[in-house]
């Protein structure tokens, strides 16, 4: 990946971290659904470390 990608990269992951965060934090005040948000906040969890372990491999450095 050239280096355009990969801040694309980074930049996709950080925001997947923080959709997250923010998910979690609605799930405190929304008894009704806060095991579906926490659920897709695991979810996104899981899909930013594929992605940055993708990113990892594309730069060279180990896992």
């Amino acid at each position: 990946m050239d280096d355009r990608m990969l801040r694309a990269v980074d930049n996709t992951i950080r925001f997947m971290r923080m959709a997250a965060i923010q998910l979690r934090q609605i799930a405190e005040h929304a008894p009704d659904i806060a095991n579906e948000l926490r659920r897709i906040a695991g979810e996104l969890d899981k899909d930013a470390d594929d992605l940055g372990g993708e990113a990892r491999t594309s730069r060279g450095a180990p896992g």
